[in-house]
């Protein structure tokens, strides 16, 4: 088992030093950014950190080492991490009449890519975004036109999704087939991040749907502006960009630590089965996801396929939107979507609620 030349001394300790990052990042999702705030980046690294130690093990058993078994060990001890990122599930389907389709979608305000922010048009929207199949649709990011809103006429005379939670001015929006009983619509300040929640009367019971749009990281305008640039080490601006973008990381995660921990005293709070979808702009290795998905499942770990990739900007393997559901559901399905004109990809989960 000893690597005896140079090269395999300097890539054994370089394996070494991966496992060690890779072990706490592991730690990230217990120790809130507001009490130290580096964990949560080492967290935000874990999808190339699990790169990492794949290619460690391909090169270890190129060179017949056993060595190997480090980084397989290390992946092993964080199976929940790795089945966050990984969907090892078999197609799932078709399902049962009295399942819930839920999709969760930051639609980026229906704008046209590339086109300075110019939305679609009424005349556009059949082609943009179809409705077919969807039960409940959680919307983050979405339009709010100064006169009337063609989005939500759209979407009423289009599809089942009779019931409404919006308020004009607003970028949240919950469209549902099911009658909503009671609900409650809270921003933070910027009046673009909050959350809601509605009561749906389902098959004769009540659950409780959120709606959760976390603070934004605004790092994305920043990684693109340093990309379209180039980024030249040498050049103090790069480094001043990068230092930038470090602090307002900082900043945005420990508030949406505090964002995940007021909704998620909410969600205990809820008398009904929670059912929760949303844009949390963090991976399952933060604090914030943590808090949130405490006695939930995961429609992705529980059922998802591939990789769960939901985010389409110029930061890649991403997972930050999610379809969660309370004990009392049991999980059907998952799926990762595309849209052509949002840097969000829609996610549903199909869920259905067990006996009572």
């Amino acid at each position: 088992m000893r690597a005896k030349s140079k090269p395999h001394r300097l890539l054994r300790w370089l394996n070494l030093l991966l496992i060690l990052v890779t072990l706490l990042a592991y730690l990230a999702p217990y120790v809130s950014p507001a009490t130290f705030w580096p964990f949560a980046f080492v967290g935000l690294l874990y999808p190339w950190l699990l790169l990492g130690n794949l290619l460690c093990i391909l090169c270890w058993l190129f060179f017949k080492q056993r060595y190997f078994l480090f980084s397989l060990a290390c992946i092993l001890l964080g199976w929940g991490h790795f089945q966050s990122y990984v969907g090892l599930h078999l197609r799932s389907g078709p399902y049962p009449e009295d399942s819930i389709r839920a999709m969760t979608f930051n639609s980026y305000g229906f704008r046209h890519e590339g086109k300075s922010g110019v939305r679609f048009t009424t005349e556009e929207l059949p082609g943009s975004f179809p409705l077919e199949g969807m039960d409940i649709i959680c919307f983050q990011e979405f339009p709010s036109p100064r006169r009337g809103n063609y989005f939500v006429d759209y979407i009423k005379a289009n599809s089942p999704l009779k019931h409404i939670v919006y308020q004009q001015g607003g970028s949240l929006g919950i469209f549902s087939r099911y009658p909503a009983k009671k609900h409650e619509t809270h921003y933070f300040p910027n009046r673009v991040n909050g959350y809601q929640y509605a009561d749906l009367e389902v098959n004769g019971r009540t659950i409780r749907l959120f709606n959760v749009h976390l603070q934004s990281n605004s790092v994305a305008n920043i990684a693109d502006q340093v990309v379209e640039e180039g980024a030249n080490l040498q050049d103090k601006k790069t480094w001043l960009r990068i230092r930038g973008m470090m602090g307002r990381y900082k900043r945005t995660a420990i508030q949406r630590a505090q964002q995940a921990e007021e909704v998620a005293q909410k969600i205990r709070e809820s008398p009904h089965p929670v059912l929760l979808c949303g844009d949390f702009n963090e991976i399952p290795q933060s604090y914030a996801y943590h808090t949130l998905s405490q006695g939930l499942q995961d429609a992705f770990k529980a059922r998802g396929r591939g990789l769960g990739i939901t985010y389409n900007g110029r930061i890649p393997a991403l997972r930050i939107d999610y379809v969660m559901a309370g004990p009392e559901f049991e999980v059907l399905g998952h799926k990762i979507g595309h849209a052509r004109f949002s840097d969000h990809y829609p996610v549903w989960g199909v869920v259905r609620l067990g006996k009572d």
